[in-house]
């Protein structure tokens, strides 16, 4: 305890100039008192906090907006927690989403003698030995890393993303930070205790580190390419595992229109209504035919080359469901086209971690409110982004939280939904996604399917029948050696420990009551074979008196266990 405690000692002052930066920039966004930290001002040293916020109007703006501007200001770290964070509609509301989805990471590059030392630290040779040329100007310049065109030794047109300098350093710092403050928030502020901050920094560092690890991330587009062999509506960036790294990633170059460039799209004569049409086929087909989605698919990751074949790249952050959530939310999507309310509320609770709720009527009244408010246009005029999002709201107050990466799901449909209307506003989104979740429900009722489950159950009982004689032989010696222990669980009843006392002292009284009974039966036996004086009717007094003694206690017994039930 104390190591842990000089430890925790140690890492705090370690960050103390890093905490200082934090809570300089949040006080200057005007989060003072929202965060409550002033009993922190003395300690980390600060003289002056009453910055000219209100000179630069800062406190003008909307909490929403002065979030983002902090969170920019703040880096990589915060922006990418922003960035994720604007996925989970369960935490946010419609104002925050739209703010958190204008978050951008764009800052100055860093030197070129950087770029090079890293990929030979990171590759084990000099650049000039991999690359036949290699751009000095990044094409691109993100938090995270910075993009350069280059060319392979064999003439292959690439494009090499570099991580930044000590980035890995930066964010593991802002991580134990942001767990410090969730915790923080979570043991002192009861009104954020019941949305899980620490869980929610959990699953967004365990987000982050695989996204700072471009292993991960070629491991994903490789995936991702497989998955989409032979489909030619869409294009991923081959990966040249040869020439990358942890830190360093090569991959193909490709160079298109951006997927809303309207005007552009037309003047290469590619049609936008057909084009709106292909990716949002291609988003179903990600998340109900296999399971494994491009969690960020915002215009920036899209490109449209020759043919009106979509480009995707950026494979950092990928969400993956499995085949009974893909059938739950075949249900869901279905039960709001169809209006099914049940269909609805099971598919909801299917996919929800508590599986159920204390009201299932209201529940249901609920779900068909929501319905009727939400789903009363036609389907073409339903956003089934802003209907799942708002979906969310219904289950906070439900107090359900959604499995897996559910909320990454409703992001890229919503990105996808967003993109594919700016192409075509008449867009059908719900009616083109019918058809994949009708398919998958299917599946589930095909003779193929039946046939395969009833021949997994005969296998797996004839295997449990062959079994059964040598596990009840085993039972039945671990039973006559005394080695099986059973437990036992008695709940104390509201009005406390009267009920069991009761039922204790009953217990022990018949057991009593059956034990004086046998030993004056035995007893009375004994005196009567003995013959001793004096006698009545030639018995002997004694044994006749213990016998009629033991018979009543015998009978006492009997019917006050009929009484209570029988045996």
């Amino acid at each position: 305890m104390i190591f842990q405690r000089f430890r925790s000692a140690v890492t705090f002052a370690t960050h103390l100039p890093r905490y200082r930066e934090i809570l300089n920039i949040l006080f200057k966004y005007g989060f003072a008192d929202v965060l409550k930290l002033v009993a922190l001002e003395h300690l980390l040293g600060f003289e002056n906090l009453t910055i000219a916020t209100h000179e630069m109007g800062i406190l003008a703006k909307p909490l929403a907006v002065r979030t983002r501007l902090a969170l920019e200001e703040l880096g990589p770290t915060f922006i990418k927690f922003g960035q994720i964070l604007s996925s989970r509609r369960d935490l946010i509301d419609d104002e925050f989403y739209e703010e958190l989805c204008k978050l951008q990471d764009h800052v100055p590059p860093f030197p070129t003698k950087q770029v090079y030392q890293i990929i030979n630290e990171s590759l084990g040779a000099p650049v000039e030995k991999i690359f036949k040329s290699f751009e000095e100007e990044p094409c691109g310049s993100a938090s995270i890393a910075q993009v350069h065109e280059a060319v392979l030794r064999d003439g292959t047109h690439v494009a090499v993303k570099v991580q930044r300098p000590d980035i890995t350093e930066v964010i593991n710092q802002d991580l134990a930070i942001l767990a410090d403050l969730a915790s923080f928030l979570e043991n002192h502020v009861p009104e954020i205790e019941s949305l899980s901050p620490q869980k929610v920094i959990e699953e967004f560092s365990e987000t982050l580190k695989r996204e700072l690890n471009f292993i991960h991330e070629a491991m994903n587009s490789e995936r991702f390419a497989k998955q989409f062999e032979g489909n030619h509506a869409i294009s991923i960036p081959a990966i040249y595992r040869e020439a990358s790294s942890d830190r360093v990633l090569t991959m193909q170059f490709m160079k298109g229109i951006r997927i809303d460039d309207r005007k552009n799209l037309l003047k290469h004569h590619i049609t936008p209504e057909k084009l709106a049409v292909t990716v949002t086929d291609l988003i179903y087909q990600q998340i109900f035919k296999y399971g494994f989605f491009h969690a960020d698919p915002h215009p920036g990751n899209m490109i449209v080359l020759s043919g009106g074949v979509i480009g995707l790249y950026d494979y950092g952050m990928m969400g993956t469901f499995s085949l009974q959530f893909r059938r739950s939310i075949a249900g869901l999507i279905t039960g709001l086209a169809k209006r099914n309310h049940r269909q609805v509320m099971r598919a909801i609770l299917d996919m929800s971690e508590e599986g159920s709720v204390d009201d299932s009527v209201h529940f249901l009244s609920q779900v068909e409110e929501f319905s009727n408010e939400n789903l009363a246009e036609s389907l073409r005029d339903i956003k089934l982004g802003e209907v799942l999002n708002k979906l969310l709201a219904m289950l906070r107050e439900n107090k359900l939280r959604m499995k897996g990466n559910f909320y990454l799901g409703i992001k890229a449909l919503t990105q996808v939904e967003a993109i594919g209307r700016h192409l075509d506003p008449t867009l059908n989104f719900i009616v083109l996604g019918k058809p994949y979740a009708m398919e998958l429900i299917s599946e589930r009722y095909q003779p193929q399917r039946i046939l395969k489950i009833g021949m997994r159950m005969l296998t797996e009982t004839i295997d449990f029948l062959d079994d059964l004689p040598h596990d009840l032989q085993l039972l039945y010696t671990k039973l006559k050696r005394g080695q099986i222990s059973l437990p036992l669980e008695h709940r104390i009843a509201p009005e406390g420990i009267e009920p069991l006392r009761q039922t204790l002292d009953s217990v022990f009284n018949r057991l009593v009551n059956a034990l004086l009974a046998s030993s004056l039966l035995i007893a009375s036996s004994i005196l009567i074979h003995s013959r001793i004086p004096p006698h009545l009717f030639g018995i002997p007094v004694f044994g006749l008196v213990g016998f009629l003694l033991g018979f009543y206690l015998c009978l006492r017994l009997a019917i006050s266990i009929w009484r209570h039930g029988g045996l």
